[in-house]
């Protein structure tokens, strides 16, 4: 699978999608990756929605049905209850108003699905210290990255699922620092631990 890794897998992101999954949607599936490795690891059936026609074309010889077009506004081609998990790896902080989107996608959930999403955190220490000097500078990629509509922390994260009535099951935190800054922490007795994580990556579940 080596392969697939040098392609751009997420090793987080597989991770946190269950083992036992019959079904899963891929939100922002761009080629195909994620969605071509599940497949290979036993997931029956693998769906797409991509907003890029070309990477959404690439994903279809690999996928078993891709969407193109903008989940925000697109009336979303899958029956209720259709997935086992739901995939939005790097999306949520697209979109206008992403609480609306959650609601949407959380339908396509069967009743014991899961909802798996990576996002980044704001309250990084390089953004905060930035901050700090009045700065704040839109970039190419990153936290920063100027397609960015939206900023979360984790509060903001939590607060974002709940309003759906999804509450989050596990998380992955992606940490970004030098020793300096661990050493910081410790000296703060782990006051620091959440401006340390770059991403998180969660796993959410709707509530009974």
């Amino acid at each position: 699978m080596n392969d697939y890794y040098s392609r751009g897998l997420r090793p987080e992101i597989v991770r946190m999608v269950p083992p036992d999954c019959r079904s899963v949607l891929d939100v922002g599936c761009g080629n195909g990756v994620l969605g071509e490795y599940l497949k290979h690891a036993g997931v029956e059936r693998v769906c797409g929605i991509e907003l890029f026609e070309d990477a959404a074309r690439n994903a279809r010889s690999v996928l078993d049905e891709v969407h193109s077009g903008n989940v925000e506004t697109m009336d979303v081609p899958f029956e209720r209850a259709s997935f086992d998990c739901i995939v939005c790896a790097d999306v949520l902080e697209h979109l206008v108003d992403p609480w609306r989107v959650l609601g949407k996608l959380k339908s396509l959930l069967k009743p014991d699905g899961c909802l798996v999403a990576s996002i980044p955190n704001v309250g990084f220490h390089r953004i905060v210290r930035g901050l700090l000097k009045g700065r704040w500078r839109y970039e190419d990629a990153g936290i920063l990255d100027r397609t960015h509509l939206r900023f979360f922390t984790l509060e903001g994260i939590e607060e974002l699922f709940a309003v759906n009535s999804m509450r989050i099951e596990e998380i992955y935190r992606k940490i970004d620092c030098g020793a300096n800054m661990k050493i910081l922490n410790l000296l703060l007795a782990n006051r620091l631990k959440e401006s340390l994580v770059i991403q998180y990556v969660i796993k959410t579940r709707a509530t009974r």
